[in-house]
């Protein structure tokens, strides 16, 4: 589950809406505010149900196979569907070693509402667009892909019900303004790359004020724009500040954005004031690095975005996010990346995430590795996985000790900028867990090994030369780095 509760699942709750809207009775368990798997509090809500579904990323879904595990057991009789990337990319795999009966591939908002409608009536569901389907006799059955929706139709489905949040548990609320993204870069995972579908400016900030009333249910109040990039068209962005002032609404937004769009006149004088926190995924401090990722940018531009940031004061609330050890990179490209960041922090104030390359379903570089036989999506099935050394080492390939130069890098950055801000992370970076657990310092003295003690014992009285370890203090944190916005410090 979730570690820190930003916002609610916004597909799962727009779903629900949705559902209702079309007269069918729903009962929404939301884990992720619960910080559990157990549906057994839910059981006596579960009875009577004929249709359950589980949404799934690649990060929940041993979550999720531990729920359908449960619902198997509660409701062995109903059947269950499955949604979201994880099912999507895999759905013959998910199908075949879970006890689920149908995937929705790609968006739900129609086949879940022709799905209900087939189960319900007792009906064949072989017509329901994309889905695929565990047939009787045993076999997978794949529909036809459902078409895309517009960006017309997109602003037409029910707003999330968010009347019956609990108070207090997640730091603010979810709406999306668009769907997809033009680009494809190498390492992303994120659905609907090479397609970016945005509801129309006026329509976005009519259902924003739809939302926002529910606002004092949350922790800080602020409204996270869940698109995988809010200002790809940034002419729509302006227009969207243009209307929020016009209309004298101040939402207190956390969004993502491309630097070459914080470059466009207006965009960030419009978005400063309505700014809580924003992520600009940055990735590579090398030119080379974003040409073969597919960025888009440079690393000039990186910098100038971080300049305008600057200028209208709100470099503070940006996260520059950067990538460690993809692929290619050895030790000398890892560490032009931390300089450029470091640079842009010094100069600018921008607030500085760097994380290791994970491997993640999806993604080019993965896919391009599971042809080669490397990775899999059996390695996702079980919790823990980004502890796998096998999996982290698949992707990052510089050697142990350098893991620890890396750290011992970052650590003199984040002393650096404890000077001027004591009482704010500005860099945020986490040991990778894999070689933490495997690689300790305790090991990481080389010529001190298990061979050398052999030796030692087979030929007592012959001097060996042993050379003393070399002190390891790893004074960064183990696991995964978080996004500034955690408590907006």
């Amino acid at each position: 589950m979730d570690a820190e509760r930003e916002c609610p699942p916004y597909g799962i709750y727009m779903l629900a809406a949705a559902l209702r809207t079309a007269g069918h009775e729903v009962v929404l368990v939301d884990l992720i505010a619960e910080q559990s798997v157990d549906l057994t509090p839910h059981e006596g809500d579960l009875k009577g149900c004929e249709l359950v579904g589980v949404g799934a990323t690649s990060l929940s879904w041993p979550s999720a196979r531990v729920v359908l595990h449960q619902v198997e057991r509660m409701l062995p009789a109903v059947p269950v569907v499955l949604g979201g990337i994880h099912p999507t990319m895999f759905d013959r795999y998910v199908l075949e070693t879970s006890p689920a009966t149908y995937v929705v591939r790609g968006e739900g908002e129609r086949a879940l509402l022709q799905l209900c409608e087939c189960v319900g009536a007792g009906k064949s569901v072989a017509d329901v667009p994309g889905l695929t389907w565990r047939a009787p006799d045993g076999n997978i059955v794949r529909n036809p892909a459902s078409a895309k929706i517009d960006n017309e139709d997109l602003g037409s489905f029910p707003l999330p019900d968010y009347s019956a949040l609990a108070p207090g548990v997640y730091k603010g609320l979810a709406i999306e303004s668009s769907r997809g993204c033009a680009f494809d870069c190498s390492f992303c995972s994120t659905s609907y790359r090479r397609s970016w579908r945005p509801i129309p400016a006026e329509e976005f900030v009519d259902r924003l004020t739809v939302v926002m009333p529910h606002l004092p249910l949350t922790r800080f109040g602020s409204t996270h724009i869940i698109d995988d990039e809010f200002s790809m068209n940034p002419r729509r962005a302006v227009r969207i500040t243009e209307l929020l002032h016009d209309r004298g609404i101040e939402p207190w937004l956390v969004y993502d954005s491309r630097a070459n769009d914080l470059l466009f006149p207006g965009y960030v004088e419009g978005m400063a004031d309505l700014t809580c926190q924003f992520l600009v995924g940055a990735e590579c401090g090398y030119d080379d690095g974003l040409k073969r990722i597919g960025k888009g940018t440079t690393t000039e531009k990186l910098r100038l975005a971080a300049a305008k940031l600057a200028k209208f004061g709100i470099s503070e609330r940006a996260d520059f996010s950067f990538i460690l050890g993809l692929p290619w990179e050895s030790m000398d490209e890892i560490r032009a990346t931390i300089r450029f960041a470091a640079g842009l922090h010094a100069e600018f104030g921008v607030r500085i995430l760097l994380q290791w390359y994970l491997q993640i379903p999806g993604s080019r570089l993965w896919e391009a590795d599971r042809s080669a036989g490397l990775v899999s999506e059996a390695m996702y099935d079980d919790f823990g996985f980004f502890r796998n050394l096998y999996l982290f080492r698949t992707g990052v390939r510089i050697t142990p000790g350098e893991f620890y130069e890396v750290a011992d890098m970052v650590e003199g950055l984040q002393r650096a900028t404890r000077i001027r801000y004591p009482d704010r992370r500005m860099v945020e970076f986490a040991f990778p867990s894999a070689i933490a657990t495997y690689f300790p310092p305790g090991v990481m003295n080389t010529h001190d090994s298990g061979l050398v003690r052999l030796r030692e014992v087979s030929r007592p009285g012959k001097p060996l030369t042993v050379s003393e370890p070399t002190p390891v203090d790893l004074s960064v944190p183990v696991g995964v780095p978080r996004r500034h916005f955690v408590g907006y410090q």
